[in-house]
């Protein structure tokens, strides 16, 4: 059994070197911890897969979280030894009830300077001030990122690794800009995948009551040029996606209860994947309502769910 800290080499991950040496209690934990994590998957991973955590801790450490996840959960991956290694494969493959679920895992970065960069805020104390939220941002590189993967999945279907009757999902990890992007109402990423803009509440001035609440329809994200359409699962153009895993777990928080792991469902997907397949901690199924949709997280408590 290799170990993942044992890699050296140019151009590591600075993340990777502070866990590496392990000055603190905090960083000495958290290495014991990944290393446990990784006898767990080291027979599911790439052979790559050290020297790739090495230079990008947080886009590796997604993959292996979410793979240690659904092995905890009861859920059986494709060992290394009988995956295919001419042309690659997905990151990882979950072999359920004879059939098999591919999984593309991503965690985007804060994305090239200008406008459209998620930009971290200068602290107060440091001659900070108030700032937006990068909502808009954070938007857009998740948007770029499941446009990346969806992409890799369409080559993998042309070229026979997916099968037609395979699960073909996107997981995407906020990880690197999650201290910024807020669960409620809703994560992120439905309003990435669907038209759904700001929340809105309107008030009865002379009770005081609360007469309606919603969100604002938004089919694009703003930018200054080109915006992005945020429709793809309501363009059967993306039909071949099963749906989207989210979560903005990561090294610097890995508590579900307040970074959950959320599944997305796409309602034009080829090939959906089973409701309520008994892994996630939040899970959003859209369906016709009229001339529109409605989403629902059907692992919501009652009232809560009645009240989204």
């Amino acid at each position: 059994m290799t170990k993942l800290f044992d890699i050296d080499g140019a151009n590591l991950d600075r993340g990777f070197m502070n866990l590496k040496a392990a000055d603190s209690r905090t960083e000495q934990q958290l290495h014991d911890q990944i290393e446990a994590m990784w006898a767990t998957y080291e027979p599911y991973a790439d052979p790559d897969f050290p020297q790739g955590f090495a230079r990008d801790v947080d886009g590796r450490f997604w993959e292996m979280y979410l793979g240690c996840t659904l092995i905890e959960a009861g859920r059986t991956l494709l060992p290394v030894v009988d995956r295919q290694r001419q042309g690659g494969q997905p990151d990882l493959c979950v072999l359920d009830e004879g059939r098999r679920i591919w999984i593309e895992a991503i965690a985007p970065d804060e994305g090239a300077p200008g406008a459209d960069q998620i930009v971290r805020p200068i602290p107060i104390n440091q001659g900070g001030r108030l700032v937006a939220a990068p909502i808009r941002q954070a938007q857009l590189r998740t948007s770029g990122a499941f446009w990346t993967k969806a992409q890799k999945i369409a080559r993998y279907i042309e070229q026979g690794v997916i099968a037609p009757e395979d699960t073909r999902i996107v997981a995407i990890s906020a990880s690197r800009f999650g201290v910024y992007v807020a669960e409620r109402p809703l994560p992120l990423i439905m309003t990435t995948l669907f038209p759904i803009g700001d929340a809105y509440i309107t008030i009865d001035r002379a009770t005081g009551d609360v007469v309606e609440d919603g969100f604002h329809a938004a089919p694009l994200i703003d930018r200054a040029r080109n915006p992005i359409p945020r429709t793809a699962f309501l363009d059967e153009r993306f039909a071949d996606i099963s749906g989207v895993i989210w979560s903005r777990v990561g090294l610097g928080n890995l508590s579900r209860r307040g970074r959950p792991i959320t599944y997305v469902h796409n309602p034009l997907a080829r090939v959906p994947l089973t409701v309520n397949w008994g892994v996630w901690d939040r899970e959003f199924v859209v369906t016709p309502n009229g001339d529109g949709w409605e989403a629902s997280d059907i692992l919501a408590p009652a009232d809560a769910a009645e009240a989204q």
